[in-house]
């Protein structure tokens, strides 16, 4: 288990943070949350908060109640105890990648079986780096779908000594995965009463998007929570597409669909550990695929960090994320650009995690000093004098059509800023290197409110949440 002793990026201020504060709350208590599952729904409406037929309106400091009843840390304990996890503070726990329904092996794509189920979870036991094996490494398709998920957690308690997630598909399902855990440690009643004190499988509970919990994700949760198994409750978000475009917004949306899960999960048992999950990037806003390894998401995956301290609650987000159909440039940097921020952000739990030993299996590298890449340019990794020529000359053009004035003067002066960093040598206007001062309206996050815009202001084109 890696302890992550690397500074964390905090990025939004006291206002930033107060700002997304007023909007999640803004948006629990006049929009309110769908809760697909009447047992749900009645838990709240006992509790006071304010029911129309399955939708729930909150009073956000009950939110916040609930969502302290939470520990701020836990243990989760495995077959072999060597390999038990501390989940919170500066522990960093990584699992197996989890959902893929095809294996490719070489140019060949297929659809997996059990077979590539065990062999992968095999392939997770064997790598240290690896705290947990997963759940759903990938869709054994030639297994029966009433049976699919025993033989599932039978190839994890059997083939791995590590912790694994649990099937969250229906209720009947999660039951099933608890008395097979129970078994595991010491029969029903009795390895019951033991994974009851320490939590033994982690499942993951994600909210349908935007601000809806279905049934079969509620059946499930209810099911862990009552046996005190943790879930990482995870708004399931690409922006643009199941959340508001702008970045706050998205963040306003995010805290009100997971804090109100999580204040679900304390009233089913008080007490019982949560995981506060995010899963944030966006589409491209051109085709309408999804997109990983962004700047937006990036941002997103920090915020996310800070927010998730700022509650007292460990959280889960990153991995080695990409976009890419196969083993490339493009999915290296994107999930790099995925797990960077991971790192800095000081993630609890992290699931589709990548390794790659060392040759010859050999201890991994200390990661470098603080400051080692201060002031580093690769030149090298700049395109040739050539293609950036015609790069510069398209967007030049492109920037002529219909835009002149102030903005061509700007696309000038960063066309030579470029053009000198090509050539390797410094701006001749500036002795500061390649920094200069944002553009123009550009606001840092924490002036008054979000630079991106005011998630609860409601003003056209500022991403108010809840629209959509």
């Amino acid at each position: 288990m890696f302890r992550n002793t690397m500074p964390r990026y905090e990025i939004l201020s006291a206002d930033a943070v107060g700002v997304l504060d007023r909007g999640w709350r803004r948006i629990v208590s006049e929009i309110g949350v769908q809760f697909a599952k009447p047992e749900a729904v009645e838990l709240f409406r006992k509790a006071g908060q304010q029911v129309d037929g399955d939708v729930v309106r909150f009073d956000p400091e009950f939110v916040l109640e609930q969502v302290a009843k939470a520990p701020r840390e836990f243990d989760v304990q495995a077959r072999n105890p060597a390999n038990s996890v501390h989940i919170g503070g500066d522990d960093m726990v990584f699992g197996a990648v989890y959902g893929p329904p095809f294996i490719r092996e070489g140019e060949v794509r297929r659809d997996a079986t059990l077979d590539d189920f065990r062999r992968l979870a095999m392939l997770a036991q064997s790598f240290p780096e690896l705290d947990s094996a997963g759940g759903v490494i990938c869709e054994p398709n030639d297994a029966p779908l009433d049976s699919r998920h025993l033989d599932m957690i039978y190839a994890l308690q059997t083939v791995t000594d590590k912790i694994y997630m649990g099937n969250v598909v229906s209720g009947p399902n999660a039951a099933d995965t608890i008395a097979m855990t129970s078994i595991l440690f010491g029969g029903l009643e009795k390895g019951r009463a033991k994974i009851e004190q320490t939590p033994a499988t982690i499942s993951l509970i994600n909210c349908n998007s935007p601000l809806r919990w279905d049934d079969r994700m509620l059946d499930a949760q209810f099911e862990y929570c009552a046996a005190s198994q943790p879930v990482v409750l995870t708004p399931f978000l690409l922006m643009g597409a199941m959340s508001p475009v702008a970045i706050p917004a998205a963040l306003a949306q995010q805290l009100a669909e997971a804090l109100t899960g999580i204040a679900l999960a304390q009233l089913i048992r008080p007490g019982c550990p949560v995981i506060f999950g995010s899963f944030l990037s966006n589409i491209d806003m051109q085709s309408g695929s999804p997109s990983f390894g962004t700047p937006e998401s990036a941002i997103g995956l920090l915020c996310t960090g800070q927010l998730a301290r700022h509650y007292g609650l460990p959280f889960r987000t990153g991995g080695g994320l990409n976009s890419s159909q196969t083993c490339d440039a493009q999915a290296a940097y994107e999930s790099l650009m995925t797990l960077l921020p991971t790192f800095l952000a000081g993630a609890n739990w992290v699931m589709h995690a990548g390794v790659r030993r060392a040759r010859g299996g050999g201890p991994r590298r200390p990661l470098p000093g603080r400051r080692a890449h201060d002031g580093a340019v690769p030149h090298l990794l700049l395109p040739a004098a050539a293609v950036l020529h015609s790069q510069l000359r398209a967007v030049a053009e492109e920037g002529r059509q219909g835009r002149d004035g102030a903005r061509g003067r700007d696309l000038q002066e960063n066309t030579g800023r470029v053009r000198a960093a090509a050539a390797g040598r410094r701006h001749p206007r500036r002795t500061g290197g390649l920094c200069h001062p944002p553009p123009r309206r550009t606001r840092r996050l924490g002036e008054g409110r979000l630079a991106m815009g005011d998630p609860g202001d409601g003003r056209p084109g500022h991403g108010r949440p809840g629209d959509g």
